[in-house]
């Protein structure tokens, strides 16, 4: 019987949370290396993060990241040490930001 939001997978023993947005699954696998490596997790991640990378792609100079896909971004940011189409993305997050704030 699954109760609190958590997956019981036959042990009868709640397995953790249930995951099915991008946010949770970037808050559980941050929280641990265990939750890094659920399948689910990662499925979602690395889902999240190939639609990012492709939209950056496709619009190189124009594509600002949301604050969710900057995160993922920024989880993955290992990944993209040298891009400078990475680099560029992350600038035109942080660019844009900054004029939202009025800063």
């Amino acid at each position: 019987m699954s109760m609190g939001g958590f997956n019981d997978r036959g042990t009868g023993q709640p397995s953790g949370p249930t995951v099915t947005t991008v946010v949770q699954a970037l808050e559980v696998a941050r929280d641990s290396p265990e939750g890094a490596q659920d399948p689910t997790v990662v499925s979602i991640l690395e889902t999240a993060i190939a639609d990012i990378w492709r939209k950056i792609q496709a619009h190189p100079t124009t594509y600002v990241m949301t604050r969710d896909e900057f995160a993922v971004f920024n989880y993955f940011q290992s990944r993209f040490v040298g891009q400078q189409l990475a680099t560029d993305a992350t600038k035109r997050y942080w660019d844009h930001l900054h004029l939202s704030n009025g800063s």
